[in-house]
């Protein structure tokens, strides 16, 4: 199924509200990446801020946690499953040595609302006082409250719902996931992180497990044909996939969130939590909703969902603005064709992009610098790759940075960096290149990773910034590089500035020594 391309206003939607949505989204300081709009399965407006694209994926945090129930009720419409199977007999294994009666009555339902009886999230600390092993400090955590009785954010919860899957089936998520719905609706190119990738080391117990509270990385329309799917209550092409039963519970409120546990500060967070989504103020929508403005938006009354990524801090004025300038003004009825508003709105979509660097060049500096090697202290052992990814990006690498070339060519920094091998098995170094745009637009280079986007600009005589974009993240790496006759410094922050569990805020220094000195 291909979605068809219309106008706004034939299916009921006025193009200068979504205009105004977006620049009111801009003002707000929320750095939209993409967006779909569609109502009665028809796009009505799509953009992408460029260096984001449509052929690229994108991390989508907990939105990520939507494909996990449904996995969960594909396993239980098989009879892989039931809902009402308990953690201890799930994982004897991993039990402490008392039981409580709390954990002994936590179910499967129990993780898909969030409601298992832990009075708050698990962390890294919590995780490594058990060796590594999530599992193990998941069980070991106070079940506080009886089961289903009290809402608290809980993603390793979703993780585990995915290793319960995984025990029961052999397969990971998306290999479960594969022919039941990615295959069905055309999702061809998905990647899940594994709970190795950040959240434990890579060798600790369950490290392998994909991680589907938060690690999926998926284009902008794969997601948009993932919604609609949801929001035809399982039917896709005429043919039900997924059973009506299980839309009847998954997609309707099963708990209240505004608790003095949870203390949810704003208003879209306080509507109560379904099945490893949301509730809206719309009556029977819901939202799949990840950190920093992943959402797939459905309100089933006006036949309309909104797919938006996004790199935003204030999530709730992001939802607002959307409730207020575009759900709250669709009419039931199309509306009177706008070829001026419309030619405006095209017009606008076509020229989304996000602003780098204005560079202002340093021609008594660069020289000093260019053609300059540096060789990099990096006791940590970090590649390139894992320095400037930024928010979003995660794994582990082999490799270890060891040294950077930097040359200038027209309007552009060249970085030539060496890395040497840390591990047997990975025996070759390698040397890359990562070209930085010094005329306010992003240079693309292609690394082991992905693709990056980076600009650069002088700030000093003997500093630049670099902004740095890993296509698949969704913040960007800042990078302080400061020079003198025989040293260099590089200083790396991410752009988003929360610092959150399971997320991985870098503020880390390199030091390099100029060669041949």
């Amino acid at each position: 199924m291909a979605f068809e391309r219309v106008s706004p206003e034939s299916v009921g939607i006025r193009s200068e509200d979504i205009r105004s949505f977006l620049k009111e989204s801009y003002k707000a300081g929320i750095q939209l990446h993409s967006f779909m709009l569609i109502r009665h399965g028809k796009v009505a407006a799509e953009g992408w801020y460029k260096p984001y694209s449509p052929d690229a994926r994108h991390i989508i945090y907990s939105f990520s946690k939507t494909f996990t129930q449904i996995a969960i009720g594909f396993a239980e419409q098989e009879g892989i499953l039931s809902l009402d199977e308990k953690l201890v007999d799930l994982f004897p294994e991993e039990l402490p040595e008392k039981i409580s009666e709390n954990l002994a009555l936590a179910d499967i339902e129990s993780l898909l609302t969030m409601s298992c009886g832990h009075e708050a999230e698990l962390t890294t600390v919590d995780v490594e006082e058990c060796g590594g092993n999530w599992v193990k400090a998941f069980f070991e955590q106070e079940f506080k409250y009886r089961p289903h009785t009290v809402f608290q954010y809980n993603t390793t919860g979703t993780d585990l719902l995915c290793l319960i899957l995984l025990k029961k089936t052999g397969q990971t998520l998306t290999q479960f996931l594969t022919p039941r719905l990615f295959e069905p609706l055309g999702i061809k190119d998905v990647y899940c992180s594994t709970m190795g990738d950040r959240v434990v080391r890579p060798d600790a117990p369950y490290s392998e497990v994909e991680a589907g509270g938060w690690g999926y990385h998926m284009r902008t329309e794969d997601l948009a044909r993932f919604i609609w799917f949801l929001e035809q209550r399982g039917v896709w092409e005429g043919r039900r996939l997924l059973s009506e039963a299980w839309f009847d519970r998954a997609f309707r409120k099963q708990i209240e969130t505004d608790n003095e546990v949870y203390a949810p500060q704003t208003r879209h967070w306080k509507l109560g939590y379904c099945y490893q989504c949301w509730c809206n103020p719309y009556k029977g929508s819901w939202r799949a909703d990840g950190l920093y403005g992943q959402f797939g938006y459905v309100i089933p009354e006006k036949d309309a969902v909104m797919i938006m990524t996004a790199a935003a801090v204030n999530t709730e004025k992001q939802l607002s603005l959307f409730d207020s300038m575009i759900a709250d003004r669709m009419e039931e009825d199309t509306l009177e064709e706008n070829p001026k508003e419309w030619g405006k709105l095209q017009k606008k979509l076509r020229k989304l992009k996000l602003h780098a660097p204005w560079a202002v060049r340093q021609c008594w500096s660069e020289p000093l610098l260019d053609g300059k090697s540096y060789a990099i202290d990096n006791p940590d052992g970090i590649s390139f790759e894992e320095f400037i990814g930024g928010e979003g990006h995660f794994g582990h690498s082999p490799l270890a940075l060891e040294n950077m070339l930097f040359t200038f060519e027209e309007n552009q920094l060249v970085i030539a960096f060496r890395e040497r091998s840390t591990a047997k098995e990975h025996a070759s170094d390698r040397t890359q290149t990562l070209r930085v745009g010094l005329d306010g637009a992003y240079r693309k280079s292609t690394l082991s990773d992905g693709i990056y986007f980076a600009a650069g600009k002088w700030v000093w005589a003997d500093e630049m910034e670099l902004e740095v974009r890993y296509q698949e993240a969704l913040g960007a790496a800042m990078i302080r590089l400061t020079f003198d006759e025989s040293g260099l410094t590089l200083f790396v922050r991410n752009q988003m500035p929360e610092e959150l569990d399971i997320t991985r805020r870098m503020v880390s220094t390199l030091k390099g020594r100029q060669e041949g000195i």
